[in-house]
């Protein structure tokens, strides 16, 4: 099901002229980066950074 939802977007996303796709996933969830992987996605060393403000 998953598969089908991103070849879906993937489609859409061309119509419309987009020509690359980054998607942000953590890295313990490997369910998720296993059906991007199956998608042909491929990881990169990329980090993403957070800082929370509390009130």
């Amino acid at each position: 099901m998953a598969i089908a939802i991103i070849s879906c977007l993937e489609e859409n996303f061309r119509e419309r002229g987009v020509k690359s796709i980054k998607v942000l996933t953590g890295r313990s969830n490997t369910a998720a980066i296993r059906t991007y992987e199956q998608c042909s996605y491929v990881k990169d060393d990329e980090q993403m950074l957070e800082k929370r403000l509390d009130d």
